[in-house]
């Protein structure tokens, strides 16, 4: 059977067990409201089980076709497969015994047990749905390997990084070495620049000027020559 029959016959059987399972398994609401009698519940019950074991043959026939070893197809696919039939089948069982059962002990006793058991084999058949369809990623090949870089460009980009890491530490130095003579340069500029002289006070020659003259200095200033040439003293 070919993987399209198969996912179509394994979808359709597990689409209809879910409405049947929906409407009278749980939480089977018309039954319990009295729209429908208990026998027809009981007949639908095992009906859904039933379905959900038939469920199981597209995955036991697909397993069949694709465990060939010429095929290739790898382990975890065909034992993902192995475990959707055991889950299809348990579920199936347990819904079928749980729906038996109901004929001799009544909801009022048994109900909570019996709803468990619902709930249990519907996990168990949910899981074995989804593994049928994973066992198809798994047959998936791997992706390729990266290709490996050869050892030369490795070294080369090492070497790279360390030219490039001196020659950063290299400016770096260069630029303090600039800054710190600049810096150097600039205070002994300022520590040369001559302080201004304070000017001379005016207050010292207007003294000298106001001053009288004594002594022979004096007489002799105080000659004058009239305009026919004879000195004459003040």
């Amino acid at each position: 059977m070919g993987r399209k029959w198969a996912i179509l016959w394994h979808a359709s059987f597990s689409i209809v067990a879910g409405l049947l399972y929906f409407y009278f398994v749980l939480p089977r609401w018309h039954e319990l409201m009295g729209d429908t009698s208990h026998v027809l519940g009981t007949t639908l019950r095992i009906v859904t089980g039933a379905l959900i074991g038939l469920a199981a043959l597209p995955v036991v026939l697909t397993q069949l076709r694709t465990r060939k070893p010429e095929l290739g197809i790898p382990q975890l696919a065909l034992s993902i497969r192995t475990w959707s039939v055991v889950a299809h089948v348990l579920a199936g069982v347990l819904i079928i015994g749980a729906a038996i059962s109901e004929i001799w002990f009544s909801l009022d006793s048994f109900g909570q047990w019996l709803f468990g058991v619902y709930g249990a084999a519907a996990a168990i058949a949910v899981l074995g749905f989804f593994a049928f369809y994973l066992s198809f990623v798994a047959e998936l090949p791997p992706p390729p390997p990266k290709p490996l870089k050869p050892k030369k460009a490795k070294q080369q980009q090492r070497v790279r990084r360390k030219k490039s890491a001196k020659t950063d530490e290299a400016e770096s130095t260069a630029e303090e070495t600039e800054e710190t003579e600049a810096v150097a340069e600039a205070e002994p500029a300022e520590a040369e620049l001559p302080e201004p002289e304070p000017e001379p006070e005016p207050e010292a020659e207007t003294g000298l000027r106001n001053r009288r003259p004594t002594g022979k200095t004096s007489h002799r200033r105080r000659r004058a020559r009239t305009r026919g040439g004879v000195a004459v003293e003040d």
